[in-house]
């Protein structure tokens, strides 16, 4: 099979480390297949092509086609590389992509937006931010929607969310489950360094890029009920400095970022602190949750049927737009040292049931290939 592998579109979020795991994890994967993989700049700069022989091909798309000052540019290269490579498959590993590839097309989806119209999210945003996204939402949706012939999703309910409001035949639509990137298998624990942990005090890791539906600015208003307690709590983020002074300029003292994070880093991160907080309100699935389940570290998460679905009983849950709520379940979970392991081994028992990095690259080929097989346009 010749796949074309297209993460020109991708250059923030979960998103991004899907794709930099499945390029990684096809060089394990033995096959007479051909790659064809077009590369955003900033998934180039973390793909060491010298790793790679020579059944891959890179080519580096140096703008995203997102931008309409971008489009046209990029979809003549995209084009024109196509026609040169002619794939049996394009699989764009999430999308929207702004290109309708002349193959057959197979497009991941991961954009939560797009399928919980009445999600607590619209409500945090102002009236205009509110207009903005709705016609945002309207927007990606057309290019979903019409520039792919199959999806891949994460879980059922985005698949059957998708299908619903969308309009997408089921049939058209595959699921295969995230999960940690295989970097957390053989964690490097010492390449960062947090400051010391003062005395008593107790660490949250978020690593998140900073979009509104991750809720991060309830942070603030959490912060005013732990300042009493004879625990001192530290919010470790990995938002930008830009970003960071925005938010929580005068919070110093309880939270802090390590800015944006490459994900051979991310161990080190979660080794160095003592729970994971995400304070979400909408999502199709993260990662962070597998993350911190293989790294022991329990978690405290909203109380969201889509997140309950993920973590089961893994997870302290709380109510994200609610800061006394957060408090109270972070100042439980930190004074109750037995309640932290049982959660632990429960995120150990609960990952089971996830993909690995490799299982999740070899059910990407093999629906790849079951609609090379069997799909007409």
């Amino acid at each position: 099979m010749k796949l074309l592998i297209n993460t020109s579109n991708l250059y923030v979020g979960g998103g991004m480390q899907v794709a930099l795991s499945f390029i990684n994890e096809l060089k394990e994967i033995k096959t007479d297949n051909e790659y064809h993989i077009f590369l955003s700049s900033a998934i180039q700069k973390q793909i060491n092509q010298e790793m790679f022989n020579e059944q891959f091909y890179f080519y580096n798309i140096q703008k995203s086609p997102a931008p309409l000052k971008n489009r046209k540019e990029i979809i003549n290269i995209l084009n024109k590389l196509e026609e040169k490579i002619q794939p049996d498959i394009v699989f764009s590993v999430f999308g929207p992509t702004f290109w309708r590839p002349k193959s057959l097309h197979i497009m991941g989806f991961a954009l939560p937006w797009l399928i919980n119209p009445n999600s607590a999210a619209f409500g945090e945003l102002k009236f205009l931010q509110r207009i903005k996204k709705r016609l945002e939402i309207l927007y990606k949706a057309y290019f979903v929607k019409y520039d792919a012939d199959y999806y891949i999703t994460e879980t059922e309910d985005t698949k059957l969310r998708l299908h619903q409001y969308h309009n997408i035949k089921k049939e058209k639509i595959y699921v295969v489950g995230n999960t940690y990137n295989s970097y957390f298998d053989n964690p490097i624990l010492d390449n960062i360094n947090l400051m010391q942990k003062e005395k008593n005090e107790f660490r949250f890791i978020t690593i998140s890029h900073n979009y509104p539906h991750k809720n991060l600015k309830i942070i603030k208003d959490v912060i005013p009920y732990l300042k009493k307690q004879d625990i001192k709590y530290k919010f470790v983020l990995t938002i930008s400095k830009e970003e960071y002074n925005k938010l929580f300029s005068g919070f110093e003292e309880y939270v802090t970022t390590l800015e944006t994070l490459p994900i051979h880093l991310c161990p080190s991160a979660y080794a160095q602190t003592d729970a994971l907080f995400l304070p979400t309100l909408l999502e199709c699935f993260t990662a962070s949750y597998p993350e911190a389940m293989k790294m022991d570290k329990p978690i405290l998460t909203s109380n969201l049927l889509f997140v309950k679905d993920i973590c089961k009983d893994t997870a302290i849950y709380f109510d994200p737009l609610n800061p006394k709520d957060i408090a109270d379940k972070i100042i439980e979970l930190s004074k109750n040292e037995k309640l932290q392991r049982e959660l632990i081994q429960k995120g150990k028992k609960r990952l089971l049931s996830f993909e690995t990095a490799q299982s999740r690259a070899k059910k990407y080929l093999n629906i790849c290939e079951n609609i090379k097989k069997h799909s007409v346009r």
